[in-house]
């Protein structure tokens, strides 16, 4: 058999149409890296790092959950996380606490072979990390009437301590829209003046911390009533509304007790829940049972909070004995439902001998 030498047999070794080539399998030379910020709910994305070997590569990705530690050596104390085989990988609640490490596979037409990253540092909660994030809005408490004071409450707010907070508060349409800040009214609370009369009130609190900040905003106030008057003065029934109620809070009979069928005065005088009395509330009484007495028409309060009702006991009223005559007495707004609204009601008794 012949021998080849000399240029024939190097030429065995030269591929057809280009220069000598090395087939080899992937080797990292340099590990994959991880980018983003670890905190639930960010996105961890893989790096491949660098691979020697036959090109091209085809990159497959395993993540890896690991104690705080970072998993030991070579992640050996890690375990996979179920699903998460994608160069991206969305922060869990279940990596709180955890470090996270990525495993990259390179494969080419010669073979595979493996790296993993770098732990990350551990993940901390949504809750305690990041920019300022409302999780239930502020709040306004105090009552809306001018000359009173509202005071706003935070809310509550995840992200990362401390946080401070300031406040902007805005006067409102009747249905808490088309608001507009109030000048100067940047304190936690506000003193309602006579311009905020027959509005409404939001405040928005603006969060900041060492991330960033937010805000958000309460729903609205009540409306604004005007300010009150002194204990005993009398107001219009027209400015008496929630939560200010109406109360029966006297009454008179003549003649008390009741001896005779002859008719009798029933009064009763009507205020509101701070102590004035109220003119034009509409009043009206009836007899338990029914027919006990005659039954007016409904009244209405004077100027100085009384109304006046002339009535008669029927035959049905015993005055053979000791007992009394159970009245049921109603007074309310006009333009409120019979039983709603700032109405009130009341059961007084007339005496009979």
């Amino acid at each position: 058999m012949a021998v080849l030498t000399g240029t024939a047999a190097i030429a065995l070794f030269i591929p057809t149409g280009g220069s000598a080539r090395l087939q080899a399998p992937p080797q990292n030379t340099g590990e994959p890296r991880i980018s983003g910020t670890p905190v639930e709910g960010r996105v961890l994305t893989a790096g491949n790092g660098s691979w020697s070997g036959t090109s091209p590569f085809r990159f497959t990705y395993r993540w890896l959950r690991c104690d705080t530690s970072g998993g030991g050596v070579n992640g050996v104390t890690c375990t996979g996380i179920s699903g998460a085989v994608g160069k991206t990988y969305v922060l869990r609640r279940a990596d709180v606490s955890h470090r996270i490490r990525v495993r990259v596979t390179a494969a080419n037409s010669e073979g595979t072979s493996t790296a993993t990253s770098n732990a990350t540092e551990v993940v901390r909660s949504a809750a305690t990390s990041g920019a300022p994030r409302n999780a239930t809005p502020p709040t306004i408490s105090g009552n809306p009437q001018v000359g009173q004071t509202f005071t706003a409450s935070n809310g509550t707010w995840l992200g990362a301590t401390p946080q401070t907070f300031s406040y902007r508060w805005r006067r409102c349409d009747l249905t808490g829209g088309n608001c507009s800040d109030i000048g100067g009214a940047t304190g936690q609370t506000y003193l309602l003046t006579t311009a905020d009369e027959g509005t409404t009130t939001r405040v928005r609190v603006a969060a900041r911390n060492s991330r960033g900040s937010s805000a958000a905003t309460s729903v609205p106030s009540g409306v604004i009533a005007k300010a009150d008057l002194p204990s005993g003065a009398t107001i219009s029934i027209n400015d008496v509304a929630l939560p200010n109620r109406l109360l029966i809070d006297n009454l008179r009979f003549t003649p008390q007790p009741l001896r005779s069928r002859q008719p009798f005065t029933a009064r009763f005088h009507v205020s509101d829940s701070r102590s004035h009395s109220v003119q034009g509330a509409l009043v009206f009484v009836v007899a338990i049972p029914f027919g006990s007495t005659t039954t007016p028409a409904e009244g209405v309060t004077g100027a100085d909070g009384w109304v006046t009702f002339t009535m008669r006991p029927t035959i049905r009223v015993d005055f053979g004995r000791p007992g009394g005559i159970v009245m049921f007495v109603r007074a309310r707004k006009a333009i409120d439902r019979l039983i709603g609204g700032v109405s009130t009601r009341r059961l007084v008794q007339l005496s009979i001998r």
